[in-house]
């Protein structure tokens, strides 16, 4: 009796022992943080977890495949804020509403900054869960900023202080100043590398560069959508300036620019060998850590704001890398997934890799607002204010045309194979067009409503 009655007591504790789940991830923060550690919560929950951790070119595609299959590998799904339309759409990923709901104070909702919430639904539906919270922020070499002779050189040369852009002619400005050749003074020391005035994204591959147009795009007061058709309206003058923008500061960047994928842009800041970039915040946590940044020994990291152009000041473009539900799992499948997420982006958690120092970019304001990892991580208040006022990125259905087609075309032209920015977009928007207009109007407008996150309701 004793025996029987200690199994039961032991099966009530680990309802879900036993379960084992497997992560469709990525080499990202969000998820090398959490893999080490995942025995942790076997250990507590009896479900075991493994996670493959696979390059985000294709990753979408992969999701499609498992989200189509009536008995699928993995259960667990690592999304990027964009893919939710698409995925949603399809019915690929499971609602957590009810259950974000119902455990609302165990899951520190109201911790949660609302806008990373909003970036993972669709039709007002929570299909992914933050993992990791981004924005568009600028990132710069504090120590050559902050360099009195530098100052006094830029000020000589440009008629202003140096100091972190306010505007995107002042980010050019500088890119422009401290492009230097390897053997020429950068803050009084000669250099041992070539140093960028600046490094930003422009692969076609995976329409990395779109990643880094859409910002500016943002920035410049342009949007996606004719609100009135719901087609691409991407060709005014906002979206024709952003894209010669962002050409014009080709010549500040590599020589080999047309390569710049996000980890091998970000690798430029990481190593010190460029003076700014314009990127999101997701990897903003390694430019402190000598571990994974050679910038965080030979100089120190800056954080700001993203620039404004002469549209004045635009919402912040935001993004999240959050963690899904295969809809087709089994029922107890899902419930063992929603228990590992909750516990992997949880509040503990995420202080404890803060306090570690192996911090992801935060979505939690109690993990922000804390002055001692405020003064730890810098870029963290920037995290924060800025989203006072944020606005999520794309999440359309059509997210992969706009990605390819945009990537292309753009491309094409700041190699100088397209002459104009306006034909170069045109030729984009003409393209997603021919897709988008074969379906009703009802439903084109019904694709580029933000609804708000039922989850988010009081």
């Amino acid at each position: 009796m004793a025996t029987l009655l200690g199994g039961t007591a032991l099966a009530d504790d680990k309802p879900f022992a036993g379960v084992e789940l497997k992560m469709l991830g990525i080499g990202d923060t969000s998820v090398t943080r959490v893999a080490p550690i995942v025995g942790e919560f076997e250990k507590q929950t009896g479900i075991k977890v493994h996670i493959d951790q696979l390059p985000y070119p294709g990753l979408i595609d992969k999701i499609v495949v498992e989200a189509s299959s009536s008995s699928p590998t993995y259960q667990l799904l690592w999304v990027d804020s964009p893919w939710v339309g698409l995925l949603g759409e399809a019915g690929a990923l499971e609602d957590m509403t009810a259950r974000a709901k119902r455990d609302a104070k165990e899951i520190g909702l109201d911790d949660i900054i609302p806008v990373q919430l909003q970036e993972n639904t669709w039709q007002g539906k929570l299909l992914a869960f933050p993992a990791s919270g981004m924005i568009w922020m600028q990132q710069y070499r504090a120590d050559l900023l902050e360099n009195a002779d530098e100052q006094a050189n830029f000020k000589k040369k440009y008629g202003y202080d140096l100091a972190p852009a306010k505007t995107w002619a002042q980010y050019r400005d500088i890119a422009e100043f401290f492009t230097r050749k390897k053997g020429e003074l950068a803050g009084g020391k000669p250099l041992d590398f070539d140093l960028y005035g600046a490094s930003q994204s422009y692969s076609r591959v995976q329409g990395a560069i779109t990643h880094d147009y859409f910002p500016f795009m943002r920035s410049f007061g342009g949007d996606y959508w004719d609100p009135k058709t719901g087609l691409c309206a991407m060709t005014s003058d906002a979206h024709v300036k952003a894209a010669e923008y962002m050409k014009s500061l080709i010549p500040f960047n590599p020589p080999d620019y047309l390569g710049l994928m996000w980890d091998i842009q970000s690798g430029f800041m990481e190593r010190g060998e460029a003076a700014e970039a314009a990127y999101w915040s997701v990897r903003s946590v390694r430019l402190t850590n000598p571990k994974e940044a050679t910038l965080a020994t030979i100089g120190k990291a800056g954080f700001a704001e993203s620039p404004v152009s002469d549209a004045g000041p635009q919402p912040t473009y935001t993004g999240t890398l959050g963690f899904a539900i295969n809809a087709k799992s089994s029922d107890k499948e899902k419930d063992a997934a929603w228990e590992f997420i909750k516990w992997a982006t949880s509040e503990k958690i995420m202080r404890r890799f803060a306090d570690e120092g192996s911090g992801v970019s935060q979505f939690r304001k109690s993990i922000l607002s804390d002055p001692a990892l405020q003064k730890k991580y810098p870029y963290y208040k920037v995290l924060l204010d800025s989203q006072v006022n944020a606005r999520r990125r794309i999440f359309h259905p059509f997210y992969q045309d706009m990605e390819e087609n945009f990537g292309v075309e753009l491309s094409k032209y700041m190699a100088g194979e397209t002459p104009t920015a306006l034909e170069a977009l045109s030729n984009a928007c003409n393209a997603v067009n021919s897709r988008l207009s074969i379906f009703p109007l009802e439903q084109r407008l019904r694709w580029i409503q933000d609804v708000p996150a039922e989850v988010l309701a009081k």
